[in-house]
């Protein structure tokens, strides 16, 4: 009494099935732990550098729109400038190497952007390879401010310093965002784009 009759062959068979699958099912769900883990340590760093890259890139124009303002005969200033420049660009190259590996470390290797539906992640490559030659310019320019050989305004390297800022938004909103109506994705982005705008062009006046 109490006892269970012993099982047949079809139900010790299904029984070790049962247990098979349900350690099977606990192996994943702790590799799968394990994986979201890793992944998320992994874009907390990529964040991290991305954030301090394109801080160089923003900072980088504003040491130019100084050289290019700096009197003829100011050789001294003119230098000290030159040297911050060189300082921030090596920093910058440093930067982008860990941003840029960690990056195609969670696409190629954790599949992240992957698979249909994904058409927001090739957009943020294409941004990428935009911020890259936008990195390579800055190093063209900061050369030939090294040559003496600038032919830019002021202005037109303040503009030029607003180029970062609108890339990155633009990789932000692709990456939170994650759009499929790429039209509502673009009307909503160019409606965002105006209001910064405007308040830029308020705080422009007022400091006026």
């Amino acid at each position: 009494m109490g006892c269970h009759p012993p099982l047949s062959l079809p139900e010790r068979e299904l029984s070790a099935l049962g247990r098979w699958l349900f350690a099977r099912h606990c192996r994943a769900s702790f590799l799968r732990s394990h994986y979201t883990a890793q992944m998320l340590w992994i874009k907390t760093l990529h964040i991290v550098f991305v954030a301090s890259w394109f801080a160089g890139l923003f900072y980088l124009p504003r040491i130019f729109v100084n050289l290019a303002d700096v009197a003829p005969g100011s050789s001294a200033e003119h230098e000290r400038l030159l040297t911050m420049a060189r300082r921030l660009m090596r920093f910058t190259h440093l930067l982008m190497v860990p941003a840029m590996a960690l990056g195609i470390g969670l696409w190629a290797g954790y599949g992240i952007g992957w698979g249909p539906g994904q058409g927001w992640m090739h957009a943020k490559w294409l941004a990428v390879v935009l911020v890259l030659g936008y990195h390579h310019a800055c190093a063209r320019v900061l050369h030939r401010f090294e040559r003496g050989d600038n032919r830019r305004s002021p202005n037109w390297y303040r503009v030029f310093n607003e180029v970062p800022v609108l890339l990155m938004l633009a990789i932000v909103s692709l990456v939170v965002v994650k759009p499929t109506d790429w039209g509502a994705f673009f009307v909503d982005w160019l409606c965002g784009l105006a209001v910064l705008a405007v308040v830029g062009l308020l705080a422009w006046w007022r400091r006026r």
